[in-house]
C-alpha cells in the first residue's frame, strides 16, 4: 500500500496534466461540432448519427425495463448500452447529448493510462507524458468519442488489458493476469472487435512468463466467466451460440459487396439487394425479387437459425474465391482508410490534409520507435505495443468491415503508437545531438 501511495504521488501531476488537455480537446471539438457547426441542411451533428443509434436505442431498452431480451443485442454486446443508461439515470436526463459528453471523460481516461504503461515499461519520464498528450490529441480518438459508438470505451480496457499485460510480463503475478484477462473480457463486451485478443495474448503468457501454467489459466478463466454469459444470452434468445452476429453480417454485407463492387462494377446498393435475395432464396423462403433493395440487408442483423449464419459466411467466402485478385486489391485501400483520415473531418478540407499529415509523421515515428526498440532488445515494448497493432490491424481485414471504416478502427492502439512514436522521437532527437567524429 505505501508502494501504491509513492507511486500515485510522483505521478498525479502529469496524469492530471494529460487529463485535463484531453478533455480540453474533447471538450473544445463538442462544442464545435455540436454548437457552432451546422450542415448544408442547417442541421447539427448527432451523436445517435448511424450506427450509434442502435446503442442508444439498446441504452432505452434498459430503462423501460426490458432487460436484454431486445434483438440487437444478439448484434451489440451489452457495455456500451448499460453505460449510456448509467449516463442517463445518474443524471436524470436521457439526452444523447448529455452522455457523449459524459463520454469524453472516458477518452481522455485513455490518456492517462497510456502514461502508466509508458511508465511501466520503464521509458523516460518525457516519453511517459508526451505519449499520453499525444493520445489526449490524437484527432480519430477526439472525434469517435463525441458519438455513442462503442470504440471509446472499448479502448479504454484495451489499454488497461495492455498494462497489466505489461505488469504481467514483468511480474509474474496472478492478479495481474487475472486484471488483463478481466480487461480484456470488458473491451469485448463493450465491442466484439477483441474477442479473439485473448490468443494472441495468452501466447504471450506461454512464452514469456515464468510458470506459466498458473497465470495462463488464470487469465483464461477470468476471461472465459466474463464473456461466456453473453454467449449462453444469444443461445437462449436467438438459438445461435455466439458473441456477436456482426462478424457474419459485415462480412457478407461489406467485405463481400466491397469486393464484388470493385470486380464487377455493380453498385453496393445493387449488390445489398442482390445478396439479400440470393441469401433468402438458398433459405428457401425468397419473394419476388423486386420486392428487395438495399435495406432489405438489415433483416439479416440477427438470426434465429443457425443455418443463417453458417450461409451468410458460404455466401462471403464464396464471393471471395470467386474474385481473389479484388479480394487482394481491396485489402490495401481498406488498410488506408483504416489509418489515413477520419470521413467526419473530410467535411473541412484543409483539417482533412492536416490530420494526413499528422498521421504520417505518427506513423513514421512508430517505425522509428519500433526499429529503437528491436536494435536495443526491448522485448516487453515491442511485445506489448505490437500485439494490439497487429491484431486490430489483421481483423479489420478478416472481418470485411473495413470497406466502411476510417481511422475510428485504428483507435484501439493509438496508445501503442503514441509510445513507440514518442520513443522514436527521443531516438531521433539523441542521435541528432551526438557529437560527430573530430
Amino acid at each position: 500500500m505505501p508502494k501504491i501511495k509513492a507511486v500515485l504521488l510522483g505521478c498525479w501531476r502529469p496524469m492530471l496534466l494529460i487529463l485535463a488537455v484531453g478533455l480540453l480537446a474533447r471538450w473544445l471539438t463538442f462544442y464545435y461540432f455540436y454548437h457552432v457547426y451546422t450542415t448544408s441542411g442547417g442541421a447539427h451533428f448527432s451523436p445517435i448519427a448511424d450506427e450509434a443509434n442502435t446503442y442508444e436505442v439498446l441504452a432505452r431498452q434498459l430503462l423501460v425495463g426490458n432487460g436484454f431480451s431486445q434483438e440487437l443485442f444478439s448484434y451489440r454486446p451489452p457495455l456500451q448500452p448499460m453505460f449510456i443508461a448509467f449516463i442517463y439515470v445518474m443524471l436524470g436526463r436521457a439526452s444523447p447529448l448529455v452522455a457523449a459528453f459524459a463520454q469524453t471523460f472516458v477518452g481522455a481516461g485513455v490518456g492517462v493510462l497510456t502514461f502508466l504503461a509508458a511508465r511501466e515499461l520503464r521509458t523516460p519520464r518525457l516519453v511517459q507524458l508526451w505519449s499520453g498528450l499525444l493520445v489526449a490529441l490524437d484527432p480519430a480518438s477526439v472525434i469517435i468519442g463525441l458519438t455513442l459508438m462503442a470504440e471509446t470505451l472499448s479502448n479504454v480496457f484495451v489499454a488497461a488489458g495492455t498494462l497489466f499485460t505489461i505488469r504481467l510480463l514483468r511480474s509474474g503475478r496472478l492478479r495481474d493476469a487475472a486484471a488483463t484477462g478481466g480487461c480484456i473480457a470488458l473491451a469485448t463486451l463493450a465491442r466484439p472487435t477483441s474477442i479473439y485478443l485473448w490468443v494472441l495474448l495468452l501466447l504471450v503468457i506461454v512464452r514469456m512468463v515464468p510458470r506459466f501454467l498458473p497465470k495462463a489459466a488464470v487469465f483464461m478463466a477470468v476471461f472465459a466467466v466474463g464473456v461466456l454469459p453473453w454467449y449462453v444470452r444469444n443461445q437462449v434468445y436467438h438459438n445461435v451460440f455466439r458473441f456477436s452476429t456482426v462478424g457474419n453480417f459485415n462480412l457478407l454485407f461489406y467485405g463481400a459487396v466491397s469486393v464484388k463492387h470493385w470486380a464487377t462494377g455493380e453498385s453496393p446498393q445493387e449488390l445489398e439487394a442482390q445478396f439479400s435475395y440470393d441469401l433468402d432464396r438458398r433459405l428457401g423462403r425468397a419473394e419476388a425479387r423486386d420486392n428487395y433493395d438495399y435495406s432489405s440487408k438489415w433483416k439479416f442483423i440477427v438470426a434465429d437459425d443457425p443455418q443463417v449464419n453458417a450461409e451468410i459466411t458460404r455466401m462471403a467466402l464464396e464471393v471471395f474465391r470467386e474474385h481473389p485478385l479484388a479480394y487482394i486489391a481491396t485489402s490495401p485501400r481498406r488498410l488506408a482508410k483504416m489509418y489515413a483520415f477520419t470521413n467526419d473531418l473530410a467535411k473541412f478540407g484543409p483539417a482533412r490534409w492536416l490530420e494526413i499529415v499528422f498521421n504520417l509523421a505518427f506513423y513514421a515515428l512508430s517505425l522509428c520507435g519500433i526499429i529503437w526498440a528491436w536494435l536495443n532488445h526491448e522485448r516487453v515494448l515491442l511485445t506489448s505495443t505490437l500485439i494490439p497493432i497487429i491484431y486490430f490491424s489483421v481483423i479489420l481485414l478478416f472481418s470485411g468491415s473495413g470497406s466502411a471504416m476510417d481511422t475510428r478502427a485504428r483507435t484501439p492502439f493509438a496508445f501503442c503508437l503514441a509510445i513507440l512514436a514518442v520513443r522514436g522521437a527521443l531516438w531521433l532527437w539523441e542521435w541528432e545531438r551526438q557529437p560527430g567524429p573530430i
